[in-house]
């Protein structure tokens, strides 16, 4: 059973905002803007980009119920996928993603010699109607750094073997031998786990509240929303930026009572974390 440790974290991270997508905005576009408006002027290099995407087909479903065992609501999750981007400048136009997906490549690529890690253009991810939900991220850590790290990860089973999480996951996403949720066996979801342990070798413990092959990504999206006041005063001593857009949900009809209650919840938690542009406006009487 899964049972991750609680942030002392009273709000959610005021770094981490909503950010609407435009009409007709791919994620790629959205990506950009999203990056440039978090790092304004300073240099893209200083920063490692990270993008959680939430998925609508029937394995992306698979894998948001599986990770609903990390949340309080017991609701599926936002998110399926995690990836790495390698940024050319300050644009996303030509950027790749690294990550461990569960359907590994055909021949000749040979996932053993990569430890199942597979770089591909981030414009591969551009689909809103496949990719609805997406957040970015920008970690404190230099981006030459990192992928430095994820070169030495591919030849590294040793440390982390991500094929025996890709055929664990494989078996209980298409409901093999009645395999159960490889989450209740600590097996984090591969990409997950590859981008947390390539940053703890930096020095960054991606996901505090879960050991590094138990990693998946919800417990990066609790992370990053939950867990600034640890990152402010360990390691680094540097918080996470985010932004995100989360419009695809499984609709899930509660009992009167309770949706009352989540509808408070969900309140009290759009005024915890602002959206960019409720920022701006309350920022627009000082400036």
């Amino acid at each position: 059973m899964v049972n991750p440790a609680r942030s002392t974290s009273k709000q959610p991270n005021p770094d981490v905002q909503s950010l609407e997508r435009f009409p007709a905005e791919g994620n790629l576009a959205w990506s950009e803007r999203a990056a440039l408006q978090m790092i304004g002027d300073t240099d893209a290099r200083d920063h490692s980009f990270m993008v959680l995407l939430g998925g609508s087909d029937t394995l992306a479903f698979r894998l948001r119920v599986a990770q609903s065992h990390l949340r309080s609501d017991m609701l599926p999750s936002l998110w399926s996928e995690a990836l790495l981007v390698r940024m050319k400048g300050r644009s996303l136009h030509g950027a790749k993603a690294a990550y461990v997906p569960l359907a590994q490549p055909e021949a000749p690529f040979f996932p053993p010699s990569e430890n199942g890690v597979v770089e591909v253009p981030l414009s591969k991810f551009d689909d809103v109607r496949r990719y609805p939900n997406i957040a970015l991220f920008a970690l404190p850590i230099r981006q030459e750094d990192l992928f430095e790290q994820v070169k030495r990860f591919r030849s590294a089973r040793s440390t982390l073997d991500t094929l025996e999480h890709i055929l664990r996951w494989l078996a209980f996403s298409w409901g093999v031998a009645r395999t159960g949720n490889p989450l209740h066996d600590n097996i984090g979801l591969p990409s997950a786990c590859m981008l947390e342990t390539v940053c703890a070798a930096q020095d960054f413990e991606l996901t505090p509240a879960l050991e590094s092959r138990t990693s998946c990504p919800e417990a990066i999206w609790a992370s990053m929303l939950h867990w600034h006041g640890y990152y402010a005063n360990t390691g680094k001593k540097a918080v996470p930026l985010g932004r995100f857009s989360t419009r695809h949900k499984f609709e899930i009809i509660e009992p009167p009572d309770r949706e009352k209650r989540k509808q408070r919840e969900d309140v009290s938690q759009r005024e915890a974390t602002p959206s960019t542009a409720r920022r701006r406006t309350r920022r627009a009487p000082n400036s």
